[in-house]
């Protein structure tokens, strides 16, 4: 199976579940301190004749329901079997190794795991990530057997925690809410109110970027519950679980930027800006005769039950976490103008899209 058809490598690489923090927040950075202090007391000796060196990590083009500006940034100072960790970006001057890059691409490589997986399935997503990116790499890392351990084990701890950013709408994003809406239809809190729930629900969104769908596939997701089991799907509904009952069709640049809004972290100026943009995104199209998104409920059946309602009621601000920043007018001239502005609730200020790779390939690094 392709990766269009939804089998990733990189997902294959990655860490089980979705994590939980974001790459260089408060929470990671005290997650990668309290990994690096317990390693550094369980090999003291080995790390007694490092001498000193510093690290710092910089992830630009940070979410921007963080609030912290263009980027975030992480850095470590070992002073043989000592380490200080602290949020924050470091002058080059300062480190004796510095990487930058992407913060949606550092995310997910962040999140590949080297332990119980297969060596050769984690190079392949290394590289498959690395072409996404540009870096800027100063400095290098010591030949130092135990400093290697110590930095492998740091990755690994901090994987599993360290949440994704994939670009909206692909089967790798879809990944993410099969996880969430699963868990959450499986756990005692929701599963015996959904018990006797029949109903599908389909978003799907045509015009798709052919950075992210070089196939010219459809974006969206489905979720089919049956009596209580759930599956969730990626790209348009299959045939076999037509019609519908709640069904979103629309094209997916206008959506972008609402659908990855985190709503619990907006700002009122943010709240006010999208409504604003959604008003003037959504309108009826007199010229094409239709709008840009239309829902609509294909069985007739009509609403979703309260019940199944709860189990998704987390799913758009959690993927909205786990959402890339890229925009289909980043590198596609022929976008009109409407859709070619980047939104203050949707990007932050100083967003430099010369750090993606996606005008010279696709999701998958392949030359476009």
């Amino acid at each position: 199976m392709s990766e269009q058809t939804g089998a990733s490598v990189v997902l294959a690489a990655m860490a089980d579940g979705i994590g939980d923090i974001t790459f260089a927040s408060s929470e990671w950075v005290e997650a990668a301190r309290q990994s690096l202090a317990a390693s550094v007391e369980t090999y003291a000796e080995g790390l007694a004749d490092l001498g000193k060196f510093t690290l710092c990590e910089v992830g630009h083009n940070a979410p921007v329901y963080m609030h912290c500006g263009p980027t975030l940034a992480w850095h470590a100072k070992f002073d043989g079997a000592s380490v200080e960790v602290g949020e924050g970006e470091l002058d080059g001057s300062e480190c004796d190794f510095k990487m930058q890059g992407d913060h949606s691409i550092i995310s997910n490589m962040a999140r590949l795991q080297h332990t119980g997986r297969d060596p050769k399935v984690v190079a392949a997503a290394q590289a498959r990530l690395g072409a996404l990116s540009r870096w800027k790499i100063e400095g290098e890392l010591p030949a130092h057997p135990v400093l290697s351990v110590v930095l492998r084990k740091l990755h690994d701890d901090l994987a599993g925690r360290t949440m994704p950013r994939f670009v909206f709408m692909t089967p790798e994003w879809v990944s993410s809410a099969r996880h969430i809406l699963t868990q959450r239809a499986q756990s005692e809190k929701y599963a015996p109110g959904i018990k006797n729930t029949v109903y599908t629900f389909a978003e799907e969104f045509t015009q798709t970027p052919k950075y992210a769908f070089p196939d010219g596939s459809h974006g969206g997701f489905w979720v089919n519950v049956n009596y209580g089991q759930i599956t969730v799907g990626a790209g348009p509904l299959p045939s076999e679980y037509e019609p519908a009952d709640a069904l979103t069709l629309g094209e997916y640049t206008p959506v972008v930027p609402v659908g990855r809004t985190v709503n619990r972290a907006m700002t009122e100026a943010e709240i006010e800006d999208q409504k604003t943009y959604s008003k003037a995104a959504f309108r009826f199209d007199k010229v094409a005769k239709k709008a840009p998104v239309t829902q609509s409920s294909p069985s007739g059946k009509g609403v979703m039950p309260d019940t199944l309602a709860r189990v998704f009621m987390v799913l758009h601000d959690e993927l909205s976490k786990r959402t890339a920043g890229d925009l289909p007018a980043d590198y596609d001239d022929s976008i009109t103008e409407e859709w070619a502005t980047a939104q203050s609730f949707d990007r932050v200020e100083g967003y430099d899209v010369s750090w993606l790779r996606y005008d010279k390939v696709d999701i998958y690094g392949q030359p476009r």
